[in-house]
């Protein structure tokens, strides 16, 4: 039941917020029942994304330049992208 009427008085009011309180209550418990029966793993929250970017932007120009500067063939230069999101799963 939604609240329609703002002329509720105190014990209305409270007698609705206990109903809300038991129905939230219910509905983490449900929440929590789905969560233990899914095998999906949540991931944790990563604080600063941004900064994994940034490292694999980073890390694959670095690769890049060092490519180019030892005159590497072509084929070790399609490889960059490849080696900085490995080193970006092993490291960060």
């Amino acid at each position: 039941m939604i609240l329609q009427n703002n002329n509720l008085n105190g014990e209305d009011a409270m007698s609705e917020v206990r109903r809300l309180r038991a129905k939230v209550a219910d509905l983490q418990e449900r929440l929590a029942e789905i969560r233990s029966v899914s095998d999906v793993e949540y991931a944790p929250t990563d604080p600063h994304p941004w900064l994994r970017i940034a490292t694999t932007v980073g890390l694959t120009f670095a690769l890049g330049r060092l490519i180019q500067a030892l005159r590497l063939p072509t084929a070790t230069a399609v490889a960059i992208p490849m080696i900085s999101n490995e080193v970006n799963r092993r490291f960060l």
